[in-house]
């Protein structure tokens, strides 16, 4: 009979070994994506702070960093900021919670977008009424600087992680535990 041969008790050991092993290879990557996303997550909040800190300065300055000529026009420009800083501010603390959904990653790479675009609007050579202090924009680019490689990290280890996934046999027991593909940023 079938289940007397050592054979197949023997298949039967070897089948749930690998089974265990291809589910804790999936944890493990799983787990190495949100560590750097956490990393990522430490200089995303850079821009936070700088953010703060720049508008905290150009509201207590003497001039609010505004030229003499319009200066109600810099207002807008830099309450932009300020909300776009506050929604990205929020997509970071969703993505925090879920940082494997690609919800989460959606809002979090359209509101550091927002926030980019609001930022370049501050400092386009066009606005001639408002005049940032240049110490600003070299802490802005720094921080630019600093995410490349957390960016890269994160896409790199995502990339592998979505490879696990799909990877015969181990996409078995990665549905039947129902991992999900992770959202390459850009």
């Amino acid at each position: 009979m079938l289940f007397d041969d050592w054979w197949f008790w023997g298949f039967i050991a070897l089948l749930i070994f690998w089974s265990l092993g291809a589910y804790n290879r999936l944890v493990k990557t799983r787990n190495v994506v949100v560590q750097q996303y956490f990393a990522l997550e430490l200089v995303l909040l850079k821009y936070q702070d700088l953010v703060q800190e720049a508008i905290t300065s150009a509201a207590t300055a003497v001039n609010g960093w505004r030229a003499s000529v319009a200066p109600e026009l810099g207002a807008s420009l830099w309450t932009r900021l300020q909300v776009c800083a506050n929604h990205a501010a929020m997509a970071l603390a969703r993505m925090h919670e879920h940082p494997l959904l690609p919800r989460s990653a959606d809002e979090l790479v359209e509101t550091s977008e927002e926030l980019e675009s609001a930022w370049l609007a501050l400092i386009h050579p066009d606005v001639y009424y408002l005049s940032i202090p240049e110490e600003l924009k070299k802490n802005w680019s720094d921080i630019d600087v600093l995410l490349q490689p957390e960016l890269e990290k994160f896409n790199a280890v995502s990339k592998e992680y979505n490879q696990a996934i799909d990877m015969f046999p181990a996409s078995l027991i990665a549905k039947l535990f129902n991992f999900k593909p992770v959202r390459i940023l850009n």
